[in-house]
């Protein structure tokens, strides 16, 4: 099956929908077979994310820093941890690892790896799909600027094409479960 990296956050936001569609994430990931790929931290998002999957018996991949890689902040249960000297050397390490990318809520850190990931498929860089569950909304105001960039000419239609957004865990699930048949 695929390694899928999640982008999200470490703090867990001012609404419990956020916590409860990362965990609905993790187990449809642990569900499928997928091996999750993702920052490392047992906190916020983050947490609740990895606790789902290993809760569903499934697969993880830990990338963290090594300025991060402190006991309150990364995740003690995932057993393949992998410590790198920087933030630069993490991202390197979790695209290389990943197979597809989502988006979870979380800020700047989310939108950054986020962002690398879709600029890097407009560069031809890589073919890996690129998604955003936009739980609650919180992508709506992303999604309506990358959409105002279309229209006045800053992104081609086919490059605005390159980041999916989904708006439910169901609509999620049926993308990975067709990422799994191409695996």
């Amino acid at each position: 099956m695929a390694r899928i990296c999640v982008f999200c956050g470490s703090r867990s936001g001012d609404s419990d929908e956020f916590a409860a569609a990362a965990e609905k994430v993790g187990t449809l990931l642990a569900a499928c077979g997928h091996t999750l790929v993702y920052g490392g931290g047992s906190t916020g998002i983050m947490g609740v994310l990895a606790n789902a999957v290993l809760r569903a018996g499934g697969n993880i991949i830990g990338v963290i820093p090594e300025h991060l890689a402190r006991p309150e902040l990364m995740h003690d249960k995932v057993q393949d941890m992998r410590i790198t000297a920087d933030m630069h050397e993490r991202k390197a390490v979790m695209h290389s690892l990943a197979d597809a990318y989502i988006a979870l809520p979380g800020g700047y850190g989310t939108l950054e790896e986020l962002f690398e990931a879709v600029t890097w498929a407009q560069l031809d860089l890589h073919t890996r799909e690129v998604a955003v569950l936009n739980v609650c909304g919180l992508f709506d105001g992303l999604c309506a600027m990358l959409d105002k960039m279309t229209d006045h000419g800053f992104l081609s239609a086919d490059c605005r094409r390159h980041l999916r957004v989904y708006l439910d865990s169901q609509q999620l699930l049926d993308w990975l479960s067709r990422l799994g048949e191409t695996r």
